[in-house]
């Protein structure tokens, strides 16, 4: 297939700035690049995050978009994984030799990298997993998320019939929630301050969901745990006053785990945790295990991300999108198709 002279892209170009614009598209230069059309790309929190600026990650001008989905398009000499016409998922992150020492060096597509909030995306061969037919694009742009899950409970080492608690009824959050019954865990109750999320993590197989908006948080988890705390909980906003629920929620000799990558800095009880010989795992991405693991369940049916998709938008409605999307707390998950 011959590409186009120009595509339309989304482009980050400043603080709160999005921009529609036609660009080149991108162009075959290794020997293992491919070129994906774009067919669905989901909006991440890191991504509504960069915009405004908060977490620093994200520098314009760049494209964003690190979830996605699509159709192979053209391929570089050395490809013999995908080719033009297969339908994948595209694990984000690309190991690159620095130009100066020759190390490989991690970029993330749509941080590091042009995204795929484009019509189109370049990714090494290696990084296109194959979607079966009866796999849609919007599900298969949720495989990076999922694969989050998956990469979290994974290294907690859930046991057979452990109590769990969920701070944060968002994708990753409702993600974590389904990954874990798929583990073991006897029952998995979510907290947020959300009703319309909490509904969505009940439908999902949360055992009890708590506003602690609404209720009186500590009173409730001695009321559910019978005064003993969660064996383990997943904190996945970010902030300081999760991170302390996270910390109080769980039961002497305890596990935290963070996945929530928000505020830079937050407060926490170190007293609490010293004290209460509590230990806390920080979690980050996934691997490529954890990316062809969550494609396997989302083949499968064995994890419903359709009931997190809220929203759906064209790549022309970009420009305003992010505002509207921050504006509207309600929405759980936004996926951009393109035609």
């Amino acid at each position: 297939m011959t590409l186009p002279a120009s595509m339309q892209a989304l482009n980050f170009t400043a603080i709160n700035r999005m921009e529609l614009q036609d660009v080149a598209p991108p162009v075959i230069e290794r020997a293992d690049d491919v070129i994906v059309r774009v067919r669905a790309a989901g909006v991440c929190g890191s991504d509504l995050h960069g915009y405004t600026g908060q977490t620093g990650r994200r520098h314009p001008p760049i494209v964003m978009g690190h979830e996605a989905a699509g159709e192979v398009v053209a391929v570089g000499d050395a490809v013999t994984r995908v080719k033009p016409g297969d339908r994948v998922a595209i694990y984000p992150l690309v190991y690159l030799p620095n130009p100066d020492t020759g190390r490989l060096e991690r970029k993330l597509i749509g941080m590091n990298l042009p995204g795929a909030y484009a019509e189109y995306v370049k990714a090494p061969a290696g990084n296109l997993f194959p979607m079966p037919a009866a796999l849609g694009y919007d599900a298969g742009s949720l495989t990076e998320p999922t694969a989050v899950a998956v990469h979290a409970v994974g290294i907690t080492q859930i046991r057979p019939y452990d109590s769990v608690l969920v701070i944060g009824a968002g994708t990753i959050g409702l993600l974590t929630m389904q990954v874990l019954l798929l583990s073991g865990a006897r029952q998995v109750v979510v907290s947020d301050v959300s009703d319309a999320r909490l509904k969505v993590a009940r439908r999902m197989g949360a055992v009890d969901v708590v506003n602690p908006s609404k209720t009186d948080f500590d009173a409730y988890v001695r009321s559910f745990t019978a005064g003993h705390g969660f064996d383990i909980t997943f904190e996945a906003v970010g902030i300081t006053p999760t991170v302390a629920q996270s910390v109080t929620a769980v039961k002497d000799g305890g596990k935290i785990v963070w996945i929530g990558n928000n505020q830079r800095t937050v407060e926490v009880d170190m007293q609490a945790i010293v004290t209460r010989e509590l230990s806390v795992l920080g979690t980050y991405g996934m691997n490529e295990r954890d990316f062809g693991r969550a494609l396997q369940m989302l083949s499968d049916g064995k994890i419903d991300v359709a009931s997190l998709v809220t929203r759906r938008a064209a790549l022309g409605e970009g420009p305003s999108l992010f505002d509207e999307l921050l504006r509207d707390p309600e929405t759980i998950k936004c996926v951009i198709q393109m035609a």
